[in-house]
């Protein structure tokens, strides 16, 4: 890998832009991707293809055990219906999906691309050089877990549907994924027969993709024109010769590169955790009996009970493949 350090003009001299300055740029290279992004994950009603399926389970009271008009006693907590698990799957993540339509900036003669110093000689970058100081860095910024508006463009789950810097993926605040627990406050003696299955919604998971606004580097770089020229990028435009062209390699790499960069997504395997992890939970009691006597029908029901237990655990993750 050879990164090289861009130079530019700083009103005297010609000097080595700073890691601050290489920065800047790095983070605008993720807006312009972000900007239409070539490596996409879906919201969709089911059939996701991002494995694996997500369960969410929680309890469900026991069915309700009756003698009936004319009983005697109540059916004894050893023969009531113990306390079932509901399970509820979530696939509704789908991807990644790959624009494969674009193609690279080629090499022109070492003219498409900024100058740095090689010793006392100012030089133009070869493709190598290129990719590696903007396209590459700027993909390896991309997949950190710490995310920011160098990550522009990439995928994350959050407990919200509304993220400052955000936008909400199915754009219809469609939850990709619920935690839900048995509600023990719905659950009464008084109510026996209780309806079995009541549940509340403890955390909803909403996929989200950074879209953090433009900031212009605050520096150009130079290139090399066919005649030795040095000449400063524009820094204002996202359609200025070299920012086409930032934009064009950005998102044809993250798609398509075979050197190790292209993006990707997954749930619970290789990368970096984006995000809050989705984590199933469920009441860990062995059933609260309850009883009810309605005139000469005895009733009971076991009803669940117990703390919140983590069941199962799905990360959310990125990296280069």
């Amino acid at each position: 890998m050879t990164v090289r350090t861009p130079v530019y003009f700083n009103g005297t001299n010609i000097v080595d832009m700073t890691s601050t300055h290489i920065t800047q740029w790095k983070t605008y290279i993720a807006y312009l991707y972000a900007s239409a992004p070539t490596v996409t994950v879906s919201v969709v009603s089911g059939s996701g293809t991002l494995s694996p399926t997500m369960a969410d389970t929680r309890l469900k009271a026991g069915a309700a055990s009756a003698t009936g008009s004319g009983g005697s006693a109540f059916v004894a907590e050893g023969t009531t219906a113990e306390p079932a698990t509901v399970t509820v799957n979530y696939d509704k993540l789908t991807g990644p999906t790959y624009d494969t339509s674009l193609s690279g900036q080629a090499d022109t003669n070492n003219f498409a691309f900024p100058a740095y110093k090689d010793g006392d000689n100012i030089k133009a970058m070869s493709l190598t050089d290129y990719k590696d100081t903007f396209i590459y860095a700027t993909l390896d910024a991309m997949i950190t877990a710490s995310e920011s508006a160098a990550t522009n463009g990439t995928y994350t789950i959050a407990t919200s549907a509304s993220v400052t810097n955000y936008a909400e993926v199915s754009g219809a605040g469609t939850a990709v994924f619920l935690d839900t627990r048995a509600d023990t406050s719905a659950y009464s003696a008084a109510g026996i027969p209780e309806t079995l299955d009541q549940p509340t919604t403890v955390t909803s998971f909403f996929l989200q993709r950074a879209n953090f606004g433009r900031t212009f580097p605050t520096v150009a770089p130079l290139l090399i024109d066919a005649s030795g020229n040095l000449n400063q990028v524009d820094l204002t435009s996202d359609t200025s010769s070299f920012n086409a062209i930032l934009k064009n390699d950005i998102r044809h790499y993250a798609a398509e590169d075979s050197g190790g960069h292209k993006l990707s997504y997954n749930i619970n395997g290789s990368g970096n955790t984006r995000g809050t992890a989705m984590v199933d939970t469920r009441l860990n009691g062995s059933g609260n009996y309850q009883q009810l006597l309605s005139g000469d029908d005895y009733r009971s029901q076991e009803f669940p009970n117990g703390s919140a237990a983590t069941i199962s655990t799905y990360t959310f993750k990125i990296q280069h493949v």
